[in-house]
């Protein structure tokens, strides 16, 4: 999802992304969230899943902090671009309901002196907001774009797109308009075209500002490996730089997960695999379904006793009784074990199908570097693929690791941790605003492979 700022102010204390209006947040399509590994939301029951707890909730907002971290900034192979990737540089902090970023050390580099979070660096450039208004900082807190802007997304291939006096246009990382403003919304460039938004309709453009496929879409995705998808009359497809249908518009859900060879799409109430050519590999047929990972995508259907793992040919290779499952993650799985009530505990399963871990674990965060945060109860801890307690649990939440670094909450206060438990950044910013951000974030920055 590009990431993207601007003048409005949110009243809905639980939203975490900004858009200058509430189409433009929801016609905004996202490549797959990390920590959700890409799942599309499914709207049929599985098998009886778990009751929820209470102490979930405040559990909840450090995850969909992150994953809304990485939603804005990332999946960054979408955002900027098809071949890019991004690492960890740093953190946005919060002192006086202002922003500021420190380096991953804890050194502060830009006062919190902004009115939003800084999310990420590309091109070298972050975008900042100051009094409504948005420009570009260098990672020395330096201003290299005037802050003068009513919104702005990080650049992209050389590009960003903002907005000014109504209107969306693109500047080069100098601040010159290379594209004058005149499209209703614009996304970031991705494959060298962006999708733009003109007469109530999306289209794409090329870096002249050349229409390439004329505005007809209702929503669209940005191209991956040469694809978009594409949503017109209540149906999903799929389409070439050219324009071209390579799968018809006929699908009522579609994954935009393009790096996987196979995507999940749903049809006639029923969930299936089609190539990017739109040809059907795997039929319509399962009642649940998630995106591919390590070549095993999870599966449900009647008449199976729980989740199974099925390969690219739609071999059933784990067969379990589970009641949920996550992707697969460095060969491990977590797996949700549910009794009649519907309470369980989640164990963890390797790609035969075997149990490696035992069911202890209230929640998880998927396996990354050789550990994984887990919680027994509403705390939190980390631990390596035996098993084994690497931080014993004590925290309220915990995110995912990056760079050996993962954000933590300790009672109402949030700070940074490494993978062995030791404090980097103390624990001692506001675990949120009035609007539900937190008191840090990551700062990733764009890697061009």
């Amino acid at each position: 999802m590009n990431v993207i700022h601007n003048k409005q102010k949110n009243t809905n204390n639980n939203r975490k992304v900004k858009s200058k209006t509430d189409e433009a947040a929801k016609s905004q399509v996202i490549h797959q969230q990390t920590q959700a590994n890409h799942q599309i939301q499914q709207k049929h029951n599985p098998p009886k899943r778990v009751k929820r707890f209470k102490y979930f909730t405040n559990v909840l907002y450090l995850l969909l902090f992150v994953i809304c971290v990485f939603i804005l900034v990332g999946n960054l192979s979408g955002l900027f671009g098809g071949k890019a990737g991004y690492k960890l540089v740093g953190f946005s902090f919060m002192e006086n309901s202002k922003f500021g970023y420190m380096d991953k050390s804890g050194k502060v580099i830009i006062p919190a002196i902004y009115d939003e979070r800084i999310y990420s660096f590309s091109d070298s450039l972050a975008v900042v907001c100051l009094n409504g208004k948005y420009g570009f900082v260098d990672k020395n807190g330096t201003q290299k774009i005037k802050i003068t802007y009513d919104s702005a997304r990080a650049f992209s291939e050389g590009l960003s797109a903002v907005l000014s006096n109504g209107r969306y246009g693109y500047i080069n990382t100098k601040g010159d308009f290379v594209i004058s403003p005149q499209f209703d919304d614009a996304y970031n460039f991705s494959g060298g075209l962006a999708a733009v938004k003109t007469g109530g309709y999306w289209g794409y453009i090329d870096k002249k500002g050349s229409i390439r496929i004329n505005p007809q879409y209702e929503t669209v995705s940005n191209f991956f490996d040469g694809v978009a998808a594409v949503y017109k009359n209540g149906f999903w497809g799929l389409i070439d730089k050219n324009g071209k249908l390579i799968a018809d518009i006929q699908y009522s859900e579609i994954s935009k997960s393009f790096q996987n060879s196979l995507l999940l799409a749903k049809k006639d109430g029923l969930y299936g695999f089609i190539n990017k050519k739109g040809k059907t590999v795997i039929p319509f047929s399962y009642t649940n379904a998630g995106d591919f990972s390590e070549n095993l995508a999870k599966v449900f259907k009647d008449g199976m006793s729980g989740y199974g793992y099925i390969d690219g040919k739609n071999n059933l290779k784990i067969k379990t009784s589970c009641s949920d499952g996550s992707n697969f993650s460095e060969g491990l799985v977590f797996v949700l074990n549910s009794d009649t009530n519907g309470n369980g505990l989640y164990s963890v399963i390797d790609k035969t199908g075997k149990t490696v871990i035992s069911a202890q674990f209230s929640n998880y965060r998927n396996f990354k570097g050789g550990i994984a945060p887990v919680s027994v109860g509403d705390k939190w801890g980390v631990i390596d693929k035996k098993g084994r307690y690497i931080i014993n649990p004590q925290y309220y939440a915990i995110s995912d690791f990056e760079s050996n670094l993962a954000i933590v909450r300790l009672a109402d206060k949030v700070g940074v941790i490494d993978k062995k438990g030791n404090i980097v950044v103390d624990i001692k910013y506001d675990n949120n605003d009035s609007q539900n951000y937190y008191g840090l974030s990551m700062v990733l920055e764009q890697v061009v492979k």
